[in-house]
């Protein structure tokens, strides 16, 4: 069955012209995961607003059909081993995955998201242009850029789009309105759901935007700084206006963020959702799901009031069991903390609570490893009976971020075993990330367009790990050991310094200075 019949479209939009440009929508993956998305729909809803502007939706699995084939095709691009999707997408369509291979009758193929946003370098190959910063502020200059060019060569057009704030074009840098590309940032009101559909990863979800960014700025987490500032939209004037809106329409709300509980007014808003939840909600219950709490913002009022409002199980960041290492990477949180907010959470009734950690943070040792079998073995003793997990990810630098100078920990493979063997000693639900494919994500991650060779090549072999390994073996003159694993000194010039985010590069990397 036709997915798009089954969606509740929740906004109106202009007539289109008669001659509207046509643009597709692109998410690298399956319409299930692609429709979960915020930040895609937003851009469905921003581009839309236009009526000059034609505006299709394109998944792996389908594609929307639309009167012509597309001007402009625009990804939304957030995880970097989605490239070998975006790839496909292109040639399934008989698009030239090389900007400088399209045509005349070729699309126009840009992107946005947190990928491009910190390291455009490694697909400047590919793109012709990416967005630089949030899409709220960037997208009307564009799309009145568009109509505007409708009439002019490809070239040409893009050598215009370049001029526009938050919009970097690779062949045009050396234009001297263009030598970098400054992050446009939106300062109001957030984003929320367009269309609930059934056939989402959060079924017939209303999806509301709490927070952006987060204010703990941990020196690793790519969420935190290339996302800022912080910013929390006002709960009366704003949350709860739109929260309602969505109640008109679904019993399932999604708070989503870096950082939800550290809203200065979150208790005010979830007061509000147990007003709402004693209401019929057509004829059901109101379900509230959350992307994560931090533990110093957990109280009794915030379990209790998520726990009467359906969600089933917490998760919490809390990186490592070690003070001292965490310490090192800003988590301002220490285990007593972490214990107590747990202990809270499980007193209100939940039975099951998922942990976030890392393997191979700069500077960690044994002993931090066993820092944090410690610690978990004290939540299990002190909670007989109930379920606790540990989802472990590898250490990957990102752009962006004060940890971009350091590489992978070439020992993090024996970490994720050595913690999976006591783990389960303990009766912890030990769920790593694969070791393998963090090495692939920080070649992209800290890569320069050198790496596009790879990740083409890579591409063409099959995109599994067996065709990374005979990729960077084929193209030794890249030095892909220096993006991996190498520590960098920081008076290096970055391969994104020409991408001017909301922090200078010289105070990143003082951020950085407790591991000197």
């Amino acid at each position: 069955m036709n997915p798009f019949q089954n969606e509740k479209i929740l906004i109106s939009f202009p007539a289109k012209t008669k001659n509207a440009i046509q643009l597709a929508c692109a998410f690298p993956n399956i319409y299930t995961v692609g429709m979960a998305s915020l930040g895609f729909q937003t851009a469905w809803k921003l581009f839309n607003q236009n009526p000059a502007l034609n505006v299709s939706r394109w998944f792996m699995d389908i594609q929307e059909k639309s009167n012509s084939a597309p001007d402009y095709i625009g990804f939304s691009f957030s995880w970097e081993l989605d490239y070998k999707n975006i790839f496909s997408m292109l040639e399934k369509n008989n698009i030239p995955l090389r900007a400088n291979e399209r045509g005349t009758n070729d699309p126009i193929v840009f992107c946005g998201g947190q990928v491009p946003n910190a390291n455009p370098g490694p697909f400047c190959e590919n793109f012709d242009f990416f967005l630089i910063g949030d899409l709220e502020i960037v997208a009307r200059g564009l799309t009145n850029k568009i109509i505007e060019i409708k009439n002019l060569t490809r070239e040409e057009k893009l050598n215009e789009l370049s001029k526009l704030p938050g919009v970097y074009v690779p062949h045009c840098m050396d234009m001297p309105w263009h030598a970098s590309a400054k992050k446009q940032t939106t300062p109001g009101n957030l984003t929320s759901s367009s269309i609930l559909t059934p056939d989402s990863v959060w079924p017939d979800t209303f999806i509301i935007e709490v927070v952006r960014s987060c204010p703990e700025l941990c020196r690793f987490c790519l969420a935190s700084y290339n996302s800022l500032p912080f910013r929390t939209p006002d709960v009366k004037d704003s949350l709860i206006p739109t929260i309602d809106f969505g109640l008109k329409h679904t019993n399932k709300i999604g708070l989503l963020g870096a950082s939800v509980t550290q809203h200065p007014e979150f208790e005010e808003l979830l007061e509000h959702l147990l007003s709402k939840s004693v209401e019929i909600c057509h004829s059901k219950s109101l379900q509230v799901q959350i992307a994560s709490v931090r533990a110093d913002s957990v109280t009794k009022k915030t379990a209790d009031g998520l726990l009467k409002l359906g969600s089933k199980s917490l998760t919490m960041a809390v990186e490592t069991g070690s003070a001292r290492l965490r310490n090192v990477i800003n988590k301002k949180v220490s285990n007593e903390t972490i214990i107590k907010s747990i202990e809270t959470i499980y007193n209100s009734g939940f039975n099951s609570i998922k942990l976030y950690g890392m393997a191979g943070l700069p500077s960690e040792t044994e002993n931090d490893l066993n820092e944090t079998i410690k610690l978990l073995s004290e939540i299990k003793t002190r909670n007989k009976g109930k379920k606790l997990s540990w989802g472990c990810s590898v250490f990957v630098p990102k752009a962006q971020t004060p940890f971009q100078y350091f590489g992978v920990d070439k020992g993090a493979r024996k970490k994720l075993k050595y913690l999976s063997k006591e783990l389960h000693k303990i009766g912890v639900d030990f769920r790593p990330e694969s070791y393998e494919w963090s090495l692939i994500q920080a070649l992209i991650s800290r890569g320069d367009r050198s790496v596009n060779k790879i990740l083409e090549d890579a591409y063409r072999y099959g995109g599994t790990l067996g065709s990374f390994k005979k990729a960077m073996k084929g193209n030794k003159n890249i030095d892909c050991d220096n993006f991996i694993f190498k520590e960098w000194d920081r008076s290096i010039k970055l391969p994104w310094e020409n991408i001017q985010g909301h922090l200078k590069k010289e105070i990143i990397s003082k951020h950085a200075e407790v591991l000197l």
